[in-house]
């Protein structure tokens, strides 16, 4: 499978996007374009040639066409897809890297991101992402909803829809790349994809219940799992025992709570569920270096 890498910190310029819906049988026609074109099949067939490789589109497929390369359809097919004609300074084709080590990439950066921080300003892993130049996305109901939702607002034409079109370009390339990372893991590392399934469901927990008290009964319960069995996974995907990363949880948020509301620090650790004012305060210490009252005061000389 070709692969294209794709830096993410840069949004696509978008030209063009559109549909088309041929009901007659219809073969493309020949040219050259200077930008890249992205190619969603929503029914029938697309037949088209990139040089001397010929693609068969079927529904839900995605093609993504390069640029100062000829393109033109070799077989008449009934179909409607949807295109973006677009340019990006730093899209190019992978040739230094094997599937093996790409895949182990790919889980390291995985793995980087469900260990990141919700609050932190940095990112959450780098920019480049992977994108297969051919590929079938599976949840083909999201993909054609965004493309509809992207559709409609280019063609209203409110101000900057051409600003969002390209946001929402950028959106659905990483979501093929995702897809296609996900693909990725299951076929060649499928232990830690379910791995990495079981610890993104207790993050998604600890982050719904974080303001209750949590045991370790209530999320061998919830888990239908031995909690050291849990917590060992978790450890080895997240770097963070499950305690930890609660802990870690609760005070990000009553960080936040301290820089954007006026609520006595009484009531902050109270609020993110940790109900003992001195060991909310002793807790805020360990991970911040300073008592809530002394975070308070710095932010506000610093405000000053």
């Amino acid at each position: 499978m070709n692969l294209l890498s794709i830096d993410t910190s840069i949004v696509p310029s978008v030209r063009l996007i559109g549909h088309v819906s041929y009901n007659k049988p219809w073969s493309h026609f020949t040219r050259i374009i200077d930008e890249y074109l992205l190619y969603i099949v929503k029914s029938g067939e697309l037949f088209i040639r990139e040089g001397d490789k010929e693609y068969h589109l079927l529904k839900g497929d995605i093609l993504l066409l390069e640029p100062n390369i000829e393109h033109t359809g070799y077989k008449e097919a009934i179909c409607h897809y949807y295109y973006f004609h677009f340019k990006h300074t730093k899209i190019s084709l992978v040739t230094d890297k094997s599937h093996d080590e790409i895949a182990k990439e790919l889980v390291i950066k995985r793995k980087d991101s469900l260990a990141s921080e919700h609050l932190e300003e940095t990112t959450d892993t780098d920019p480049i992402f992977y994108l297969p130049k051919y590929y079938h996305y599976e949840n083909e109901n999201e993909l054609m909803a965004m493309l509809v939702d992207t559709d409609n607002d280019y063609y209203k034409k409110y101000e900057g829809y051409k600003r969002v079109a390209s946001l929402k370009l950028l959106e659905i390339l990483i979501k093929i790349s995702r897809d296609y990372t996900s693909t990725k893991i299951d076929n060649s590392q499928p232990h830690f994809s379910k791995a990495f399934a079981k610890c993104r469901n207790i993050q998604n927990y600890l982050n719904a219940e974080y303001q209750s008290k949590i045991t370790s009964t209530e999320i061998e319960k919830a888990f239908e799992s031995n909690y050291d069995y849990l917590n060992r996974v978790f450890q080895k995907m997240t770097g963070y025992t499950i305690v930890n990363y609660l802990n870690v949880l609760r005070i990000n948020k009553a960080k936040d709570l301290l820089d954007t509301t006026p609520i006595k620090i009484s009531e902050v650790g109270y609020l993110v569920g940790i109900e003992d004012p001195y060991y909310f305060s002793k807790l805020f210490k360990k991970h911040t270096g300073m008592t809530p009252s002394q975070y308070l005061k710095l932010r506000s000389e610093t405000k000053i």
